[in-house]
């Protein structure tokens, strides 16, 4: 079964052409309530909480054997390098899979030492960059990385096959943008759906090319008279309502533009099941379900970046489904939120954490990195094109956004180097002792978080200026913690700071 125009159009028109709900034009009650040949690609995977102790989450001390004076500290790196010994091959016990080959390791790295130099607690967007949207010390809101990349026409210099600018994905978001991203400065940001259902993801980035000589109006000429009329002819419509057209109609110019693309995949074929058929009651505790689900997804992201139809992906995986109660990527019967995630420095808790967050290296982030391995492109394989990276909510204690672990898989058509494990911290600057901590767990203050999307930014083809919201500061805006009991309270010297805007050490090619 292969999408029509006419579907397309059915999914697309509708109440989408209509003109939007205009509050100012209500009663006053009603008012109140309302590189040259080389093409390269993005991908996020986020996933909640963290709370892995980082013996369980690193590779080794043991193999930094390389060090670089850097900000006013030594940093490290070593090779990464699979042992094979155990049951599964592995870098550490977070990173171990059946399918982990030293080839993949190759095309990967490890980094250690990445922070927020404040508190933020539970966020969706921080992992790019917005830290506007958590729990505590809500911060002003920037659209994520992803969506800066996506309306980049130095990333999108051709957007003649992109039927979907980014794919945001997953049973959660963490991508944000501006309502009209044509407009920015007189547009909110909010956040962007996240979709989890496979099929119907399927069918926003592959559609039947259809009869290329059919020619049709555009879908805006539906309502741009209207909207003419309404925009400049009404005495009654606020400031605000007159934004809200813009936006709108911006959105119907990129409805019409995704529409006119022309599409040739003949080696892609609908899937036959869909992520959102394993819901069900089971599904909250049902690890084999949980892997289909997100492989499900995987199989439609590879088609997407195969036949050029988007290049832009973010993908995030909660773990507070079912009302906090249920595991995630896992069997157990405990709440997940509180009896697990918060108390996961305890022994049993933490083997709960920790395989469940092996289970998502496997069978999601190593999955994927896998498939787009297997498919050939100009320069090597999809992955090597790519710039995909995993990362997690906090670092080793839970909320605490300190020592936060990356894992990258691609190269960005050779624009970084791989195959390193990298250990940005500050060994002489301890973060949490690990005094009254079940596990006694240590963390060091190292660089900040904002340098490493920004080097992402950069590997991605733009220029600092094209993204940066302070100059030198990489991307996101910098907050210093205010709260005296913060780990990393008044811990990032002025020479870490105004390093944020280069690229992380070892790993520019």
């Amino acid at each position: 079964m292969k999408l029509s125009r006419r579907q397309v159009l059915r999914g697309l028109g509708g109440a989408t052409v209509a003109l939007p709900l205009l509050p100012s034009l209500l009663s006053g009650d009603e008012a109140k309530a309302a590189s040259p040949g080389a093409l390269r690609r993005f991908i996020a995977l986020r996933s909640e909480h963290g709370a892995v102790l980082g013996s369980n989450m690193f590779p080794a001390d043991s193999v930094l054997t390389d060090t670089q004076n850097y900000a006013g500290y030594s940093v490290r790196r070593g090779d990464l390098v699979v042992d094979t010994a155990g049951a599964k091959p592995m870098l550490c016990p977070a990173l171990s899979a059946a399918g982990l080959t030293q080839g993949l390791a190759a095309k990967m790295n490890v980094l250690r030492g990445l922070d927020l130099s404040f508190y933020i607690a539970h966020h969706s967007g921080g992992s790019l960059g917005n830290y506007g949207d958590s729990t505590d010390n809500k911060r002003e809101y920037r659209p994520t990385c992803d969506q800066v990349l996506a309306w980049s026409p130095k990333f999108y210099a051709d957007l003649s096959t992109i039927l979907m600018r980014s794919v945001v994905a997953g049973d959660k978001g963490m991508s944000w943008g501006y309502t009209n991203p044509q407009d920015p400065q007189n547009s909110a940001v909010t956040q962007l759906h996240a979709e989890d259902s496979s099929l119907k993801l399927f069918g926003q980035i592959y559609k039947d090319p259809g009869n290329p000589t059919q020619q049709r109006p555009p879908v805006i000429d539906r309502v741009l008279e209207d909207y003419k009329r309404l925009r400049n002819g009404n005495r009654r419509l606020s400031a605000r309502d007159k934004l809200r057209l813009d936006d709108h109609i911006a959105r119907l110019d990129e409805i019409d533009r995704r529409l006119k693309v022309q599409v040739s995949c003949s080696s892609i074929t609908t899937p036959t099941k869909d992520s959102a058929s394993l819901y069900g009651d089971t599904f909250f505790r049902d690890v084999p379900k949980h892997i289909e689900y997100w492989q499900l997804l995987n199989d439609v992201i590879v088609a997407a970046l195969a036949c050029n139809t988007s290049r832009i992906v973010t993908l995030r995986a909660g773990d507070m489904w079912d009302g906090g109660a249920a595991g995630w990527f896992s069997d157990t019967t405990l709440e997940w939120h509180q009896e697990v995630a918060h108390k996961s420095h305890q022994p049993d808790r933490q083997a709960l954490m920790l395989a469940a967050q092996q289970r998502f290296f496997e069978h999601v982030f190593l999955d994927l990195a896998s498939k787009l391995d297997a498919v050939l492109d100009v320069n090597g394989t999809l992955l090597d094109s790519c710039l995909m990276f995993w990362t997690q909510e906090s670092g080793s204690y839970t909320h605490d956004p300190i020592e936060l672990p990356v894992v990258t898989a691609g190269g960005a058509c050779d624009w970084l180097k791989t195959g390193n494990y990298a250990d940005y911290r500050n060994m002489n600057l301890v973060a949490h002792d690990g005094n009254g901590d079940p596990a006694n767990e240590v963390t060091h203050c190292g660089l900040l978080y904002n340098q490493w999307l920004g080097t992402a930014m950069q590997a991605m083809g733009l220029a600092p200026a094209d993204y940066e919201s302070v100059p030198n500061g990489g991307y996101g805006l910098h907050f210093m913690a205010t709260e005296t009991w913060y780990a990393g309270y008044q811990k990032y010297s002025p020479a870490v700071v105004s390093a944020a805007g280069e690229p992380l050490p070892f790993l520019k090619a």
